[in-house]
Parts: C-alpha cells; sequence; structure tokens
C-alpha cells in the first residue's frame, strides 16, 4: 500500500483550482527527485544535486522533453498551468509559465495515476 494514499484526498480533480494542482505538483515532483537521487549521494549532496532540477528552468526544458507523450487530457491540464494567473506572477517569463504547467501536470497526474506520473518522471529523468 502507498503511504500516501492514506492522506491522499478523495476528490474531483476538475473542481481544484490550477494553483493548487501546482502547489501538489510542486511538493510531488520535490519528493520523487529526492528519492529518485537519494541512494546516488549523501544526504549533504542531495539538496544541492536536486536543487539543480527542482527549478524553473530545468522544469521548462522537462516538459519539453515530456510533451511528446502526453494524452489530450494531459496536455490540457498543462496549458491550465501555462495560461493560469500564478503563472503569470512573474510578468511573461516563459521558464516560469511552462514550469507551472509542468506542475499542474504533476499534480494532475499524482492526484488521477500515479503508475503514469511514474512512468513519465522515469522516462524523462533518464
Amino acid at each position: 500500500m502507498d503511504i500516501f494514499s492514506k492522506v491522499k484526498p478523495n476528490i474531483n480533480i476538475n473542481e481544484l483550482s490550477t494553483d493548487s494542482l501546482a502547489y501538489i505538483g510542486d511538493a510531488v515532483f520535490n519528493l520523487y527527485v529526492k528519492l529518485y537521487y537519494f541512494k546516488k549521494t549523501s544526504v549533504r549532496k542531495l539538496h544541492k544535486n536536486t536543487h539543480s532540477i527542482v527549478n524553473r528552468d530545468h522544469q521548462a526544458l522537462l516538459l519539453d522533453k515530456i510533451l511528446p507523450l502526453l494524452t489530450e487530457e494531459e496536455f490540457s491540464y498543462v496549458k491550465r498551468g501555462i495560461n493560469s494567473k500564478g503563472a503569470g506572477k512573474y510578468g511573461n517569463d516563459p521558464a516560469y509559465r511552462k514550469s507551472t504547467g509542468f506542475e499542474v501536470l504533476i499534480g494532475f497526474l499524482y492526484l488521477k495515476n500515479e503508475d503514469r506520473l511514474y512512468n513519465l518522471l522515469t522516462e524523462v529523468l533518464k
């Protein structure tokens, strides 16, 4: 049993705000990257190594890699994130908009289909 299944809310994803999905996606991606690299580095170096991946520029690059693999529904969530009010808080920074789209996708997939999320992240983090 997944440890998160006990705390994951039973909610309608379509009722969540884009900002809420991005917030969840940011947390999930951050944890995923730390666990992914945990065995490959010391705890002391973990933050430094993962910080180079969990940032807007790298997330924008990951989104570009993942786009061809997405379904129409998944892509619609990416677009919601890119066009959200929260993505515009740093002006018209393309990397920030893309990273918000990426985080919305991660949040959406975490709540809808964790296997799909795992497969996509494993593919792009190779």
